[in-house]
């Protein structure tokens, strides 16, 4: 009885163990979040079922080759037969089996395989793209959700300092070493900010429960973000090689001025290269003549074949067919995806210049920022020593925290800024999430 109890006890415990681990916190930096995404994210998961199915039909791209091949059986007895009833009446029959072979080459199996494998590398590119997108979006939300969080930290920081002086007027007040009028704008104050502090709080669950989302995990699951937004404040400046920028719009484009060629060298094919056919066929047949009795009397008759053909099409060299017009088309189309190369190139290099001096201006702002906040805080410093000796009103000192207050958030909005301006550029260049912040 004793063993049976701890033994219960012991898969009780267990299971409590378990559900405190389910229900407990998990932290998360922004590392732990992109491995989550890539792992659980269900559009990435829809995007690799895509690129399976594109390698297939790549690794069988040569099946159009693959031989036509056919295997038959039939057998014959006359009707009348059937239906007399009379087994010695004379009859023909027959049975047999056949097979055959076919198969067809042509000029544009080679371009067949090519496409496939051309089709191959653009999903990839496209699935790479997904991912980084994916990377991207939880990075720039993880560092979103760090700037709520701050935000909240300093209006309930902000909320605590007029609760103090609203309590330390009242107590002035029933002393009557305060006016009624500056007691109540003190209570005014104070309660004016508690929906700040409710609304920066339901922004920041709302986000949390998106980005729950987007990392696949259940809406009750608690998580905790880990890590500052204070760590670009010490960034140097930013550079970029541009002769290694890696960008999967101009990656993309090039892999389509591909297919465009190998479209070209299809239509050519199908207007003017040959074609062979290769047919081999067997057939063994036997007839059973007069009736049952004369079974032994069956003849057989076989026979096969084979032959080979070679078609040339010629209405390719008339420049008003339709093959000719799909050659000119497949041209027209391979001209245009290199104009739009060209175009992405510039468009490529404005947007890296544009986003490194986006940088450079965040950078300068935030060093203004600081400043701002150094001077702010002395201010504010300054008037409370003042207030506290009666030498200035409540409502310089209220204007004094509030610049305060401004200046914390303005330099929190500038470096989030910078850190979504960084990953853009990072994005742009096709470099690795946090290459250039090393």
């Amino acid at each position: 009885m004793k063993k049976i109890c701890f033994v219960a006890l012991f898969f009780l415990s267990g299971f409590v163990f378990a559900s405190y681990a389910a229900d407990e916190k998990l932290l998360l930096s922004v590392d732990d979040a992109v491995k989550l995404a890539k792992e659980n994210n269900i559009s990435l998961k829809r995007s690799e079922i895509n690129l399976n199915a594109v390698l297939r039909s790549k690794n069988h791209s040569w099946n159009s080759v693959s031989p036509t091949l056919s295997l038959g059986a039939s057998s014959s007895v006359p009707l009348d037969f059937l239906t007399s009833g009379d087994q010695e009446s004379k009859y023909d029959a027959s049975a047999g089996v056949s097979a055959s072979l076919s198969l067809n080459l042509t000029a544009n199996l080679y371009s067949q395989i090519i496409s496939a494998k051309n089709s191959y590398e653009q999903q990839k590119v496209s699935f790479e793209d997904a991912v980084r997108s994916i990377e991207l979006t939880v990075r720039q939300t993880f560092f979103g959700l760090l700037y709520e969080k701050e935000n909240i930290k300093l209006q309930k920081q902000n909320l605590e300092i007029a609760r103090i002086q609203f309590e330390n007027n009242r107590t002035k007040y029933n002393s009557g070493r305060l006016s009624e009028v500056d007691a109540l704008s003190a209570e005014v104050n104070y309660k004016s900010k508690i929906p700040t502090v409710e609304n920066a709080v339901t922004v920041y669950e709302n986000d949390l429960d998106s980005f729950k989302q987007v990392l696949a995990l259940p809406p009750e699951k608690e998580i905790e973000l880990t890590g500052s937004l204070d760590d670009m404040l010490f960034l140097e400046e930013i550079s970029v090689d541009k002769e290694n920028i890696n960008s999967s719009a101009i990656r993309a484009l090039e892999l389509k001025i591909e297919a465009a060629e190998n479209s070209v060298l299809d239509k050519r094919f199908s207007a003017y290269a040959p074609v062979l056919r290769a047919d081999v066929s067997w057939k063994n047949q036997y007839w059973y003549l007069g009736g049952t009795e004369q079974y032994e009397d069956a003849k057989a008759s076989k026979s096969a074949s084979a032959s080979l053909s070679v078609s040339i099409p010629l209405d390719g060299i008339l420049p008003w067919s339709s093959k000719n017009d799909a050659v000119d088309s497949a041209k027209e189309t391979l001209k245009d995806l290199h104009l739009q190369l060209e175009n992405q190139k510039i468009d490529v290099m404005r947007s890296v210049d544009s986003e490194l001096r986006s940088i450079k201006q965040r950078q300068s702002a935030i060093k203004y920022s600081q400043a701002n906040i150094a001077l702010a805080q002395k201010n504010y410093d300054m008037i409370q020593e003042a207030y506290n000796r009666g030498a200035k009103d409540l409502l310089a000192l209220q204007n004094a925290n509030n610049t305060l207050l401004t200046a914390q958030v303005s330099l929190n909005s500038e470096i989030l800024a910078l850190t979504k301006s960084i990953l853009k550029l990072e994005e742009i260049i096709g470099v690795d999430f946090c290459t250039l912040t090393k």
